[in-house]
């Protein structure tokens, strides 16, 4: 069986591990010199997100792949700061933080390291139409930006509806490498947030996310806000940045033809917290086993496109609340039985509070959402 994967990203590799561990070896097409982004920076498992499946993502990350992935930090302690407040919620295992970047133990390399036979072409920009008919299945896996997407020319019922601007940046400083830090502020960074996490107790990762803004310029205006703010460069010095949009995007199916859509391209990028490399990597694999047994591709993504779903309507309640209500979240938050309660048991609470207030959301697009498109007959 001829089967090729475009993108050599977490999704890519997660589904070349499986099907090369079931006697299939892709071939994958990078469009890029090397795997993985252009710049470093710290991503992280939320464990309370991913509770709907399971109640340690790292192991059924590993069980699911059948390899060894170590994360950078386990999250002890995660700090919540909204205009008027702050919460501190400790002691508990909130998450793993992983490198995202070109560093030999990031999770991309830690990946990279278990494809054996498989042939990665660098710097292979394919056509899906084109790989469609040389091989027996295609795995899209290439990720997702505003200005670059393809889903959304094959996918039925294709439909963006969230674009994300954001900026990474390396602080060089004094960090607990054990502890995340989340800010929250209407007034400065919108709808956004901006989030910490440590490389090291030297260096750390910082991200501000905004979505529903126009273009740059509008985006920058919450940047510069947010460092004025919380008086970021007083005790720290700003070592770089990269920039880059994000995709949330839905679709009736995940498969057109032969192509099967995994990651970003598949619509699993979380539109509240912009976490994605947990399911990349487990719709790669799902794609994989649906080649490999035979299996209705659709129907064995259904568990994480749930996962999306729920973060989706978060994703609106936030948008929709004001600052006053964000800080009284903070503050119950700040409450330790109550945190233990929310932190420190196997209660899905993010899927509760969604069915609780779904009904009242109201939707909010994106400025520069763009046209979507049927599948190509």
């Amino acid at each position: 069986m001829k089967v090729a994967i475009i993108g050599a990203g977490v999704a890519g590799l997660a589904a070349g591990i499986v099907l090369e561990k079931n006697g299939i070896v892709p071939d994958i097409y990078e469009q890029n010199l090397f795997i993985a982004d252009h710049y470093s920076h710290i991503g992280v498992l939320f464990n309370m997100a991913y509770r709907g499946i399971t109640a340690q993502p790292i192991k059924y990350i590993k069980k699911l792949l059948a390899v060894e992935i170590s994360p950078l930090e386990t999250i002890t302690e995660l700090i919540i700061n909204s205009k008027n407040s702050q919460a501190t919620i400790s002691n508990e295992t909130i998450g793993h933080s992983f490198i995202i970047g070109q560093e030999p133990i990031s999770l991309g390399n830690q990946l990279l390291s278990n494809i054996k036979k498989s042939k990665i072409f660098y710097e292979q920009r394919q056509s899906i139409d084109n790989l469609s008919h040389k091989y027996d299945y295609v795995i899209v896996a290439n990720g997702s930006r505003s200005e670059d997407y393809i889903a959304d020319k094959y996918l039925e019922g294709w439909k963006q509806y969230l674009v994300a601007y954001t900026r990474v940046a390396k602080l060089h400083g004094s960090f607990k490498k054990n502890t995340a830090i989340v800010w929250g502020n209407k007034g400065i960074l919108k709808d956004g947030y901006g989030f910490l996490a440590p490389f090291s107790s030297q260096i750390a990762s910082l991200y501000v996310t905004v979505p529903h803004v126009r273009n740059w310029d509008e985006f920058n205006q919450c940047w510069t806000g947010f460092f004025a703010k919380e008086n970021l460069l007083e005790n720290t010095t700003l070592l770089g940045t990269y920039e880059r949009t994000h995709v949330a995007a839905d679709s009736e199916g995940k498969q057109w033809r032969n192509c099967l859509f995994v990651g970003d391209q598949g619509g699993f990028l979380d539109p509240f917290l912009g976490l994605g490399a947990a399911t990349a990597m487990a719709t790669g694999a799902m794609a994989a086993y649906a080649i490999i047994k035979n299996r209705d591709y659709n129907k064995l993504v259904q568990k994480y496109k749930r996962i999306i779903n729920i973060m989706s309507n978060y994703r609106n309640f936030y948008d929709t609340i004001d600052d006053d209500t964000f800080d009284t979240i903070v503050r119950s938050e700040d409450n330790p039985v109550l945190s233990k309660l929310v932190y420190g048991t196997n209660i899905d609470w993010l899927k509760y509070g969604s069915i609780a207030f779904a009904p009242f959301l109201k939707h909010k697009d994106s400025p520069n959402f763009h046209e979507t498109y049927s599948s190509p007959k």
